[in-house]
């Protein structure tokens, strides 16, 4: 009780201290643990995603499993009791798995079996053979269309069915009329009394046995099990057995039992039978490929956050410092008098072991907020109203925050170990004892970092290897943990060299130098190690946060670009041309077009037959009238023309006819792809109608150049000439590195005056290229030309892959642990920032008093604070900023290698942007103002008659 009493005293007198231990350690926990809390919940909306998408594009519901076996009597002894057996285990397996069920069916079926009619007059008439099927809990989700139910029990030996309006067209049966079916000991009267209609095709439950009795006689469970289970369980043949499991109920937990359904429920049921099971579970591939994303995504999320848990760590052990130094000469009277170091280790101990359990408590829910900050982040520092991920906090969460808490109080322990050792004696004599000197072997450890980092990255740069997989962006974690190691030893081995160079500029100046400036000099070249974790913290802060902000600019911005690049525009649509031979059948775009769906096309393959085909051309004025459309133009490609100059002949090249200056306004291109701004080659095709630009691929397969001329057709077109004003490498939609059939493997574009090709080589469909407004609500645009029967027949927004390229768990991960990274860090940079100097003011009362003493006014002492603030501080964020700056040059070049430079296309670039650089200036510039404003404020406190009362002391 008394040891108790003792250490909430000491907690209530280092009340700040205390409270800025227990927020680090929250941080921390809270941080470990939302890294399983995230990766499992935005891993979980991806997977709902995509098996939603899966069942909208296979019709096939994705939460089914089926297994298929046989139960006749040529396989199995007694299948009476085998399928007993079956049913059990199939009902516990399902029920294992801990998912709801949506629809569960059973359907068990006879072998084929000889059919003929009951009228003895017709049993001549050779019918198919039929089998008889019961089809667990069909009259829940049927609708009877014509007849009735059957009876439950056989009337005069007659046993009533069901069913399907197929069966009964492809047998030309009518209702009511009598069958016999099966052969001597085993033969049955069979009379259909109905026929049915699904309540809901979209029901799990049908898609479960869609194909299953088109032909077949259903019989009602109960019948089946007395009359063909219990006495003729020779005639059984195949069971299939079926479940829907609510996919959107799948989470992290519940993957390894539903991955291991197959071996499970094939060692099961080779136990009862001869297993000869057939096992169908669709998603299967989906949810194999969720663990292999989950693992890649957490390795990511934990490379991170290794700098600023290194950052927090260092935190930790600085406060815990702190708290130990204002508290050595307790420690140090305890040791003194007896006590040993072991109770001293456990005085402390207990106290941030009750620290530790409260933020073992809370962290993992405040790693909530966290989850949702993350999921919530739309680029470095952006963060937008998104839906919310579906957040559960499981055993991981828990189990990582326990591993930090350990972790962290070692940290905070060692302090404590090292003042636990010394006496009254040895205290008073370290505190006479000037600063020792430098330890020069410590220099091998920023030199140990600096190698690990240039060393890898001169491994990247060897290896060109790209890390994408499967045409999955995957980021390798080293990519953003060797950078962090190469600021940490930089910054380091600058500190290292700091004070000499400081000693130098002083010597420099000394005899010049004002009051203030030659304080701050004395001061801080005498007590430099004492200012090393605060500027390190700054370097790594700042450093983090500019390598941070260019890397997750640039990968967002090079995805981005690349899909704008490849669309051309913001909406493409074609749309139903009237002509002389048949055209598809139009449909009106929705929400829920895609931009993959690929309808059938206006044009055939030609034909050995010349055929005309006169097209007319449908009104364009309704797409400039499009709510939201700030542009619209149209654009004719074609695919295989034929193109001949200067002797040679290509007949692979793709044209796009375009109208100049409608293009240039509406369509996407990056400005440094080409020599000159893009627009000058628009208005070279401006001032001649027939002229026109070539890739460069198709001006050496030619060998033409500027000034040449070329003749152009293709199939029944007629042919015209044109004249190349300009040869370009790169074209909006035009991907100069995709592997086509043409001269070297090299697709080739050529680049017309749409007016001029219509009236030359003859009016076919072109496509409508819109622009559309910043504001433009997609619902509204989609709903706007259902409004109008614009009759479209595909259509291609480059919207909704933006959308699905930003939240992806990969940029979502990166964007939001990059500035929670950066925020954390600033908040624990600005608490350690006031925690240090305000102790340093404390120490230092009685120093500042003997200047007041002295008659140095209040506004010298305040500049000799803000010129410690320069040295230290201030040059900690300068060197932040240039080291963060050569960082991103050194590094985040590599990030090419996730996107797979070879077919990238706008090439890759590194991405500086001004904004960012604002947004961690500002954070930065903040953090210091309101320390020197606090720290201002506490000088001004101090009062002359403290400072002599303290040194009486």
């Amino acid at each position: 009780m008394t040891l108790m009493k003792v250490i909430f005293r000491k907690m209530l007198n280092n009340r700040w201290l205390t409270g800025s231990l227990f927020l680090g350690l929250i941080i921390t926990v809270s941080l470990v643990s939302s890294i399983p809390t995230y990766s499992s919940s935005i891993m979980q909306k991806l997977l709902i995603k995509e098996l939603e998408d899966y069942q909208k594009q296979q019709n096939e519901y994705p939460g089914a499993y089926v297994f298929s076996d046989t139960f006749s009597k040529t396989n199995v002894k007694n299948p009476d009791d085998a399928l007993e057996k079956v049913e059990e285990i199939n009902a516990n397996l399902i029920k294992s798995t801990g998912l709801p069920i949506e629809a569960e069916v059973n359907v068990i079926g006879t072998n084929p079996l000889k059919l003929q009619y009951e009228d003895e007059s017709r049993r001549e008439t050779s019918l198919q053979p039929g089998k008889l099927m019961m089809v667990s809990k069909l009259e829940e989700h049927i609708t009877i269309k014509d007849g009735r139910l059957p009876n439950t029990e056989a009337v005069d030996g007659v046993i009533e069915v069901l069913v399907s309006e197929d069966a009964l067209q492809k047998r030309e049966m009518v209702l009511n009329t009598g069958f016999i079916i099966g052969e001597k000991n085993h033969q049955f009267t069979i009379n259909p009394v109905g026929t049915f209609q699904p309540k809901n095709l979209q029901d799990p439950y049908w898609q479960l046995i869609r194909s299953n009795f088109s032909e077949d006689f259903i019989m009602l469970k109960e019948q089946f099990k007395q009359k063909i289970v219990k006495n003729h369980e020779g005639l059984l043949g195949i069971g299939r057995f079926s479940a829907a499991f609510d996919y959107h109920e799948i989470n992290e937990d519940k993957i390894p039992q539903l991955l291991n359904l197959n071996q499970k429920l094939q060692s099961e049921i080779s136990a009862v039978k001869n297993s000869s099971l057939l096992f169908e579970f669709p998603v299967e591939n989906i949810l194999q490929g969720y663990v292999k994303k989950s693992e890649q995504l957490t390795i990511m999320l934990w490379s991170l956050n290794a700098p600023v848990l290194v950052m927090l760590a260092i935190y930790l052990f600085m406060v815990s410092r702190l708290i130990i130094g204002r508290q050595l000469n307790e420690i140090a009277i305890f040791s003194s008098r007896g006590a040993s170091p072991t109770k001293i280790i456990v005085i402390y101990f207990v106290e941030i072991l009750i620290l530790g359990s409260i933020a073992f408590l809370l962290g993992p829910y405040i790693g909530v907020l966290i989850v949702k900050l993350l999921g919530a982040s739309n680029g470095f520092l952006e963060f937008v109203q998104r839906s919310a991920l579906p957040i559960q906090i499981g055993p991981k969460s828990f189990g990582y925050a326990l591993v930090a808490i350990l972790l962290s109080i070692v940290m905070i322990m060692i302090p404590v170990y090292q003042a636990s050792k010394q006496s009254i004696v040895i205290h008073k004599l370290n505190q006479t004892k000037t600063a020792g000197t430098t330890k020069w072997y410590m220099i091998f450890i920023d030199l140990s970092l600096l190698t690990i980092s240039i060393y890898g990255l001169l491994n990247f740069h060897q290896r060109q290897i790209p890390t994408s997989n499967n045409g999955d962006m995957y980021v390798d974690p080293i990519m953003f943990f060797i950078p962090a190691i190469f600021i940490i030893g930089l910054g380091l081995f600058i500190l290292r060299i700091y004070p000499f160079l400081l000693k130098a500029i002083y010597k420099l100046g000394e005899r010049f130098w004002p009051v203030s400036i030659y304080t701050s000099f004395i001061q801080v070249s005498r007590s430099s190690k004492q200012y090393q974790f605060l500027m390190l913290f700054l370097i790594m802060t700042i450093g983090i946060g500019v390598f941070s902000a260019s890397a997750a600019r640039t990968i967002n911005n090079n995805i981005e670009e690349q899909i704008l690049y490849e669309n051309g525009v913001d909406v493409q649509v074609s749309v139903q041309w009237d002509s002389t031979r048949p055209a598809p059948v139009p449909f009106y775009s929705s929400p829920s077009v895609q931009a993959s769906e690929e309808p059938e096309q206006t044009e055939k393959e030609p034909s050995t037959e010349v055929v005309e085909t006169i097209y007319s051309e449908p009104p364009f004025d309704p797409f400039t009238k499009l709510k939201g459309v700030k542009q619209a133009t149209k654009v004719f490609t074609k695919e295989q023309v034929i193109l001949s100059g200067n002797g040679n002949t290509s007949q692979n090249a793709s044209l796009m006819a375009i109208e100049p200056k409608k293009f240039g306004e509406t369509a996407w291109f990056k400005e440094s792809l080409l020599p000159y701004h893009w627009y000058n080659y628009l208005n070279l095709l401006a001032i001649e109608p027939s002229s026109v630009l070539v890739s460069q691929s198709v001006a050496n397969s030619l060998g033409v150049k500027p000034g040449d001329y070329v003749t152009m057709n293709w199939p029944n077109s007629d042919k015209s000439e044109f004249v190349i004003y300009g040869i370009i490498e790169y074209w909006p939609t035009f991907n100069p590195l995709e592997e086509k059939d043409y001269i070297d493997g090299k697709p080739g574009l050529v680049v017309a005056n749409l007016p001029y090709v219509q009236n030359n080589l003859g009016l076919e469909p072109y496509d409508v290229w819109m622009k559309l407004k910043q504001d433009t609500r997609r619902e509204s645009f989609y709903n706007n030309i259902n409004e109008l029967a614009i009759p479209v027949t595909k259509m291609d927004d480059v919207y909704p892959k933006l959308i699905e390229h930003k939240n992806s768990s990969i940029i979502l991960g990166i964007n939001g642990t990059m500035s929670l990274g950066f925020i954390i860090a600033i908040m624990v940079s600005f608490i350690g920032f006031l925690l240090y100097w305000i102790l340093t003011i404390k120490s230092r009362t009685l120093q500042y008093g003997i200047y007041r003493a002295m008659g140095i006014p209040i506004s010298k002492l305040i500049s000799i604070l803000v010129w410690e603030q320069i040295m230290t501080s201030g040059l900690a964020c300068l060197l932040g900023i240039m080291l963060g700056g050569l960082t991103s040059r050194l590094f985040v070049p590599l990030f090419k290698l996730s996107l797979d430079p070879e077919q990238l296309v706008p090439p890759f670039s590194v991405i500086f942007d001004s904004s960012d650089k604002i947004k961690i200036y500002l954070f930065v510039s903040f953090m210091l103002l309101i320390g020197i404003i606090v720290l201002i404020i506490f000088l001004r406190k101090i009062k002359i008659h403290q400072a002599i009362k303290l040194g009486e002391d």
